[in-house]
């Protein structure tokens, strides 16, 4: 049953299992083209579309980020679609485990809708500025993968996680605050030189590019203007895992929740389902919170911090410093 509340909740997870199988119906599964098709693509009379479809197969002219095919048959859809395709198992493996390495963790701070959001955003903005740069450089060439949309993501995990430890290359340890600056750096260099030509560095920059703009409106900005991202973190936390909301009776009895874990922790007990995912919430409003009291100043039984829309953040640092001082 946990299981399968974590699939129904993560938008991390269903976008990795929609380019799983989007690859193995690409690549696993062979398929003729239908008749009526392809009398509608030599009806069209386009050259280079027969080209596509002769050179790189069906869906990849479909949905891929094909600059010449965009210009020529106004498939906008492919601003979107490229994203799902991969032109390798190595492709497909780096992509995926850089989307849920850096994903699920921004998942858990932000919420699935707003992170689902951002993934887009980025994304078909790479993709956009792909097509401006292709069509002039290289319109022949589709463009396939979600790199793109992963450069915004590390980039975003390196701003709202900037001290933890990443290992570049899989051996360099740097902060991730660093890393996505030094993968930048690296793109623009390879840019310019020419290095590794089939790999989309413009994609990559462009990706970091509206990965930081997305960030600045929605997210820094959202935190600051009169504690609005707070109140919505809270709520949809409170909806979605407890239930728990505002109402003084429901606090208090959140408050007596609170009291057995600490003994049940201290104890050496193992918690229950409802107290675990009480528990996780708690963590969650802490992590959601953009500015709380001090804590020599939190009274959790007064009906001031009752009445306080800090109150679980609160309560979640209440918990881990009783615990610091029991050990």
């Amino acid at each position: 049953m946990g299981l399968s509340r974590y699939k129904a909740q993560s938008v991390v997870i269903t976008i990795l299992v929609v380019n799983v199988l989007v690859f193995l119906f690409t690549y696993m599964v062979h398929f003729p083209i239908p008749d009526f098709l392809v009398r509608k693509i030599v009806e069209t009379n386009n050259s280079v579309l027969i080209y596509a479809v002769q050179r790189y197969g069906l869906l990849v002219t479909l949905f891929s980020l094909f600059p010449v095919i965009i210009k020529s048959m106004g498939w906008f859809w492919q601003f979107f679609t490229y994203m799902f395709l991969h032109g390798s198992f190595w492709h497909l493996f780096f992509n995926m485990y850089a989307l849920y390495l850096f994903g699920k963790p921004l998942e858990e701070r932000w919420g699935g809708r707003e992170f689902l959001f951002f993934y887009l955003f980025t994304g078909i903005g790479a993709g956009v500025v792909t097509y401006l740069w292709n069509i002039f450089q290289n319109p022949l060439v589709p463009t396939i993968g979600a790199s793109g949309a992963l450069f915004g993501v590390i980039l975003a995990f390196g701003l709202e996680f900037p001290e933890t430890i990443l290992l570049l290359f899989f051996f360099i340890p740097i902060k991730a605050k660093y890393a996505a600056l030094v993968f930048g750096a690296i793109e623009v260099v390879m840019l310019l030189t020419g290095t590794m030509q089939r790999i989309g560095h413009f994609t990559h920059i462009a990706g970091i590019l509206f990965g930081y703009v997305y960030y600045l409106l929605r997210i820094k900005g959202g935190r600051y203007l009169k504690g609005r991202r707070r109140k919505l973190a809270v709520h949809s936390l409170s909806r979605v895992r407890t239930k728990v909301n505002r109402d003084i009776k429901e606090r208090k009895e959140a408050l007596k929740l609170a009291h057995n874990i600490l003994i049940k922790i201290t104890s050496g007990e193992k918690l229950n389902l409802r107290e675990v995912d009480f528990f996780k919430f708690l963590k969650d409003a802490y992590n959601s919170s953009s500015g709380i009291c001090n804590s020599e100043d939190f009274e959790p039984e007064s009906e001031l911090c009752l009445k306080c829309e800090g109150f679980y953040a609160c309560l979640y640092r209440y918990i881990i410093e009783k615990l610091g001082n029991m050990v």
